[in-house]
C-alpha cells in the first residue's frame, strides 16, 4: 500500500536484521508500532506472532476489515471520495450518510482515494491519470498484502501505550523529525519518546527505530542513502538509518 514515509524500498534490507535480532534476543512477539501502510510487517516471517499499531483509527479499522473479508467499493469516484472527506472532516450530517460510512469505510476511501497515499491531505488521486490509474493501483496493492496479514493483531493505540507483558521487539517508525507529517502526527512529542525507548529496553524489551538522526546514545545498525520524492518538486537523496540501543 502506497503510504508517505513507507518502508516497502528498504524492507528488504532491514527485516532480517530485525527477524535476527528477534530470536538472538529470545523475543516473544513482534510490534510494529506505527504500522502505517504495513508495508514492513508484511515482510516479517509469520512463524514470529505479529501485531501492528497505529495512532490512526480509520487505518486499522481498514485493515481489519479486509481480514476480515468485507467487500470494499473497488471504483471510488470523487463524489464517493469528497463524502468521505466530509465525514472524516465532521462536515456530513446526514443521517443516512453517516451510517454508511463507519470507520473502516471512511479508511478505505481515504487511502485508495487520496493522492499519494496522503489520506485527505493531498486532494483526490484521481483515475486514468495521464492514462494511469493510481487508485486501481494502489487497490490492487493493498489487497495484495492482505494474504500476509491474516494472523496480525491490530491495535490503535498511541506508541507510549505500548506496554507489552510477553518480552518484545518492537519497531518504531515514528514521523520523522523536521520532515512533512500527518495531521495526527504533527506534534510528536521526541523527547518523551527517546525517554520511552529508553524505558522500554531497560524492562527487558528490543527496541528498533528507523529514522535519519537519532541522539548519540542510540546506536545505527544500517544506513543507506535513498531517493525521497514526497512531491514531483523536490527529489532528494536522504539517508535512512535504523537506530537501536
Amino acid at each position: 500500500m502506497k503510504y508517505m514515509g513507507s518502508k516497502n524500498r528498504i524492507a528488504k534490507f532491514i527485516v532480517p536484521i530485525l527477524e535476527k535480532s528477534f530470536y538472538d534476543n529470545n523475543c516473544e512477539i513482534f510490534i510494529d508500532a506505527c504500522c502505517g501502510g504495513c508495508n514492513l510487517v508484511d515482510k516479517i516471517s509469520t512463524n514470529i506472532p505479529r501485531y501492528a499499531n497505529d495512532v490512526n483509527r480509520y487505518l486499522i479499522e481498514m485493515f481489519k476489515g479486509l481480514q476480515k473479508g468485507i467487500d470494499y467499493p473497488m471504483e471510488i469516484d470523487k463524489d464517493l471520495y469528497d463524502l468521505a472527506r466530509d465525514v472524516y472532516n465532521g462536515r456530513e450530517t446526514r443521517f443516512e450518510h453517516l451510517m454508511n460510512m463507519t470507520d473502516d469505510m471512511v479508511g478505505w476511501i481515504g487511502w485508495m482515494g487520496s493522492y499519494n497515499g496522503r489520506f485527505f491531505d493531498g486532494g483526490y488521486s484521481g483515475h486514468n491519470v495521464k492514462g494511469r490509474d493510481y487508485i486501481g493501483e494502489q487497490i490492487r496493492n493493498t489487497l495484495k498484502q492482505i494474504e500476509r496479514l491474516k494472523d496480525v493483531t491490530f491495535t490503535n493505540k498511541s506508541l507510549f501505550d505500548i506496554t507489552p507483558k510477553k518480552k518484545a521487539l518492537i519497531y518504531f517508525d515514528i514521523p520523522y523529525k523536521d520532515t512533512k507529517q500527518y495531521d495526527t502526527s504533527k506534534r510528536f512529542d521526541y523527547e518523551s519518546f527517546y525517554e520511552f525507548c529508553y524505558h522500554l529496553n531497560f524492562i527487558g524489551h528490543k527496541v528498533f527505530i528507523s529514522e535519519y538522526k537519532m541522539p548519540e546514545y542510540f546506536k545505527c545498525v544500517w544506513e543507506k542513502e535513498v531517493t525521497n520524492s514526497l512531491n514531483t518538486k523536490n527529489t532528494y537523496k536522504p539517508t535512512e538509518r535504523l537506530y537501536t540501543l
